[in-house]
């Protein structure tokens, strides 16, 4: 079955998938502080107290969390999350995921968190279920019911 065929996921299924990937990330995220901590220490031989800018730790988070996702679309368009859910991401006119729209969708996703999640509960209002990252990179969600999944 083509996976233009499958219906989207509805939203609770993305959300849950949210929370098992944010797991994976933040555990990066600290994986790469404690990089950060001990560069800082070699080169100035002391802890850093507070004295790294909060923008490089955001910045930090942001690149985590787009090659994370970029790699995990690329490869499949499964992130564990997502094939715990039996959902998985797709373009809507390609025949497979690109790096642009991957960008396109992760920059989005993060503004769309920012605006108190208002771009992902849009899809509660669009008549094809889309969030604004959908719309804007031009992919959908699909959900992929147990008896019908690709082998």
């Amino acid at each position: 079955m083509s996976d233009q065929n499958y219906p989207t996921a509805p939203l609770y299924r993305r959300l849950a998938a949210m929370i098992y990937d944010s797991l994976i990330v933040f555990a990066l995220i600290i994986l790469a502080e404690f990089v950060m901590t001990g560069i800082y220490v070699a080169t100035n031989g002391e802890p850093p107290g507070g004295n790294i800018p909060a923008s490089i730790h955001y910045s930090v988070m942001f690149i985590i969390c787009f090659f994370y996702y970029t790699h995990s679309w690329l490869r499949g368009g499964q992130t564990i999350g997502m094939k715990s859910w039996r959902i998985k991401l797709v373009s809507e006119y390609k025949p497979q995921m690109r790096i642009s729209q991957c960008m396109l969708r992760t920059g989005v996703g993060f503004f769309s968190i920012l605006v108190v999640g208002l771009g992902y509960w849009w899809a509660l209002f669009d008549k094809r279920q889309r969030s604004w990252h959908d719309m804007a990179s031009m992919t959908r969600i699909i959900y992929m019911p147990k008896g019908m999944q690709e082998k």
